[in-house]
């Protein structure tokens, strides 16, 4: 049975990921709106959460399954970026086909920001694993060293400090998270039920996030490198994993978008935003802007609307439907 407000929250989070990836708000200026940008990192590891949670509240036996779906995914959602790094190369054939053919690109795709679904791959694969060879505790230890280890080194690199375990542990959080949501579907991490208290618990967490950056940017030079993993974003996503596991509501269209929309507006909304920043000079639309948010989220949900209704092949392609 689908969990609706778990679904209503995915396409919120998918909102947010838009609001991370647009940039800093002209509009607002600096530091604030690179603080409003590192309060909605959440969304992120929300999305790991949730994935883990499904698997523990539904069939945990499938993960092959879902491991061939993630596979299919990437090789899907990197091939749309295929002319996107063709034209960033300079047209460049061998630089392009470098680029394809790279270790990294095997490991997180294409383009930047489907590193979440390489971390996920490597999350199902490693919790397959820890499932028959570790204890609960040994693998609820682990998932913890792993975000520490993923909020440190973003501290360190935020002040110019080159830490290339960072990416490590960044890939690794997949695992960490896709474990610690299968504790709470399954029951071995018990869900506290005040959803008041879980709110406001959840409003600390945004604020403690934006004032780590604005503290670290005001005071300590913190402005070498963007935030990722701000030390109370896990706490915030699983705050809300809680809400919406204690909330009972009916379907909805945010629901209905957050089963259906959410992982292809994901993975295309780079594109949509690249395309729309070169002609936003025409449409007198800043590329770092409140405007080019909605601009880049609504047309992203519209074309994946569209798309599933009248061509549902590449719908099909980006969700990993039909893969055994």
């Amino acid at each position: 049975m689908r969990n609706n407000a778990l679904d209503a929250a995915k396409i919120v989070a998918c909102f947010f990921i838009v609001f991370v990836h647009v940039g800093s708000y002209s509009e607002i200026g600096t530091p604030w709106g690179e603080t409003l940008r590192v309060m909605t990192r959440w969304a992120v590891p929300f999305f790991f959460l949730a994935s883990g949670f499904t698997i523990g509240s539904s069939d945990a036996g499938g993960i092959l399954k879902r491991v061939n779906k993630l596979i299919s995914i990437l090789f899907y959602g990197s091939v749309i970026y295929i002319p996107i790094i063709f034209y960033q190369t300079g047209d460049d054939y061998i630089k392009t086909i470098n680029k394809i053919l790279s270790p990294d690109t095997f490991h997180y795709g294409l383009y930047g920001h489907l590193w979440f679904i390489g971390s996920l791959i490597a999350g199902l694969v490693l919790f397959w694993y820890a499932r028959s060879n570790l204890s609960h505790r040994q693998s609820l230890l682990l998932s913890c060293f792993i975000i520490f280890m993923c909020w440190f080194g973003d501290a360190i690199k935020s002040f110019g400090v080159q830490v290339w375990f960072f990416y490590l542990f960044r890939y690794l959080i997949g695992f960490a998270l896709v474990y610690v949501g299968w504790s709470i579907g399954v029951g071995k991490i018990s869900v506290p039920k005040n959803n008041r208290v879980l709110s406001m618990i959840f409003i600390m967490c945004l604020l403690m996030m934006g004032t780590e950056y604005f503290v670290s940017f005001s005071y300590f030079d913190g402005t070498h490198g963007e935030r990722q993993f701000p030390l109370a974003c896990i706490p915030a996503a699983l705050v809300l994993l809680f809400i919406c596991v204690n909330s009972k509501v009916e379907r909805s269209f945010l629901s209905n978008a957050g089963e259906a929309y959410s992982l292809g507006i994901y993975i295309i909304h780079p594109l949509v935003i690249y395309v729309i920043g070169k002609i936003s000079g025409f449409y007198r639309i800043h590329i770092f802007s409140s405007e080019m948010l909605i601009s880049g989220f609504s047309i992203s949900l519209v074309i994946m609307i569209l798309i599933n209704k009248y061509i549902p092949y590449p719908y099909k392609k980006l969700n990993g439907i039909g893969i055994k």
